[in-house]
C-alpha cells in the first residue's frame, strides 16, 4: 500500500519536491490557497507591464495532468495534528503519513510599522498587479496636473 504525502503549498520547493518523488511509493496531496504556480522571478515584469500576469502563472493541474498518483486541492490549512498525523483545512480534513509543509515566506518588515504601511510587497501576481496600477494611477495623476 502506498503512503500517503501531504503537501502544503505549490511553490518552488512543493512542486519540485513532488516531481521528485518516486510515484510507485506514494500518493500525494498538494493543497494550495489558490490553484495555479506563480513564476516568482518575474513578477517584476509583471508590475512594470513588460509581460501580463498569465504568462508566469501554471494550472498546478495542469503540470500534474499526466501523474495519477498526485492529486490536487484549493485550500487553506487551518490546523495541524501531529499526533493523529492529520490537518484540518477549509474544505476538510485529509490524513497523511509524512507532512511537507512548503509555503514560502511573508514580507518582514522588522517591526517598521510605517515601512510595513507605505511600502509594496512583491510575493504574488496579486502584488504585481497592485504595483502596477500604482505606476499607471501616478503617472496619470502627473499628467491630470
Amino acid at each position: 500500500m502506498k503512503q500517503k504525502i501531504i503537501v502544503v503549498g505549490a511553490g518552488f520547493a512543493g512542486l519540485q519536491f513532488v516531481r521528485k518523488i518516486d510515484a510507485q511509493f506514494f500518493d500525494i496531496l498538494i493543497i494550495d490557497k489558490i490553484n495555479h504556480h506563480q513564476f516568482q522571478p518575474l513578477f517584476y515584469q509583471v508590475a512594470t507591464s513588460q509581460i501580463e500576469p498569465s504568462s508566469i502563472s501554471f494550472p498546478i493541474r495542469h503540470i500534474f495532468k499526466n501523474k495519477n498518483h498526485v492529486r490536487i486541492r484549493m485550500g487553506e490549512v487551518l490546523r495541524l495534528n501531529h499526533q493523529e498525523k492529520s490537518i484540518s483545512t477549509n474544505i476538510g480534513d485529509f490524513e497523511y503519513d509524512y507532512l511537507v509543509i512548503a509555503t514560502g515566506c511573508k514580507t518582514n518588515y522588522f517591526g517598521n510599522r510605517e515601512i510595513e504601511k507605505n511600502a509594496f510587497s512583491l510575493k504574488s501576481t496579486y502584488d504585481s498587479i497592485t504595483i502596477r496600477n500604482h505606476i499607471l494611477q501616478t503617472f496619470e495623476s502627473v499628467l491630470a496636473v
